[in-house]
């Protein structure tokens, strides 16, 4: 005899066939978790995100049945990260870009008793606010290595409070709270995703993308530098090796002091500062008045003049003795 077969709703088929014609007009597709999150902040996310995604929230069945018939091998393999409150997204971005929008869109939580952990809830080393006292016994039920130091409870070491994936007992919840520590991410938590048939699990999704971009450009430039202490020549190497070849080349006019375009001015300025270095080494010469420098006739004439004067005065002064004797012969003899 055979079994009745199940009546199924006909929208149910409708929509099942809807969403697997949807699935392969996207190159990425994900499984979110919308779990715990309250409906307020469900409204006010998706409409932050309705322009880069498209969401599809229905049963749990209902999504695996899509899922199988869609016709992508790879997006069967999602039927089996159906966890919570499963619901779909759909997008052109890349499953990275996808993470990082759900992210950024992600706010802080406390934690509540038998709540699935995200990730790995690490309880850092450092100070407490408390005082000691059962704080201490309530640390140790949370696996959290404490103990005393200036009057004040700290912990030792960092400590491991709940893996990832595990439900979070009621100790661990109590103390994280107490430790303002928010371990709960509310938004669309983000399972696995598939683009273009390659499959993303969160863990490798969450990644920081200032240390990757950061880690990327240290590679470039590690590559670069290689290229460049090998001479291969290629797009990024090109550019830099003709501007080396082209100082090589001006260096080597510089030293052996040809002129040219490119060396022209510096050798200038090289020849000016030994010129102003000799100078400086060179004792300043004192300007002395000269002597005026009579034209040779006018000297002969000088001279001429001055032996006239000198004979005439030679003359003057043979003759001074004869007029006295002459003046004396007058006298008669006898006069007094």
């Amino acid at each position: 005899m055979e079994k009745p077969q199940a009546h199924v709703q006909q929208w149910k088929k409708d929509l099942v066939s809807q969403i697997s014609t949807e699935l392969p007009k996207y190159t990425t597709v994900a499984i979110i978790n919308l779990e715990n999150l309250p409906s307020r902040e469900s409204q006010i996310i998706r409409s932050k995100i309705k322009n880069d995604i498209k969401l599809i929230i229905t049963r749990k069945r209902l999504i695996r049945l899509a899922l199988e018939t869609c016709g992508k091998t790879k997006l069967k393999q999602l039927g089996d990260h159906l966890k919570g409150m499963p619901a779909i997204i759909l997008t052109n971005k890349n499953a990275f870009e996808l993470f990082r929008i759900l992210k950024e869109n992600m706010t802080s939580a406390p934690a509540k008793t038998g709540q699935i952990a995200p990730e790995d809830i690490w309880v850092k080393e450092g100070p407490t606010p408390f005082a000691p006292g059962p704080i201490i016994g309530d640390l140790g039920a949370a696996n959290i290595v404490a103990g005393i130091d200036g009057g004040k409870v700290v912990v030792k070491k960092d400590s491991l409070v709940v893996k990832e994936g595990e439900p979070i007992p009621a100790a661990a919840a109590s103390i994280l709270t107490r430790l303002d520590i928010k371990p709960m991410k509310v938004g669309l938590n983000l399972v696995v995703a598939v683009e273009e048939g390659q499959l993303f699990e969160r863990k490798v999704l969450n990644i920081d993308m200032d240390e990757y971009t950061q880690n990327l450009k240290n590679a470039i430039l590690d590559a670069r530098k290689l290229a460049l202490g090998a001479n291969i020549l290629n797009a990024e190497t090109a550019v830099i090796k003709v501007q080396e070849a082209h100082m090589d080349a001006k260096k080597l006019a510089m030293g052996a002091e040809i002129l040219c375009d490119e060396t022209k001015e510096y050798l200038i300025k090289k020849a000016e500062a030994q010129a102003n270095a000799l100078e400086s080494k060179v004792p300043a010469v004192i300007d002395t008045p000269k002597k005026e420098t009579k034209p040779e006739t006018e000297e002969i004439q000088e001279s001429q003049s001055e032996t006239s004067e000198t004979e005439v005065k030679s003359e003057e002064s043979e003759k001074a003795p004869t007029n006295v004797e002459a003046k004396a012969d007058d006298n008669p003899k006898g006069e007094q």
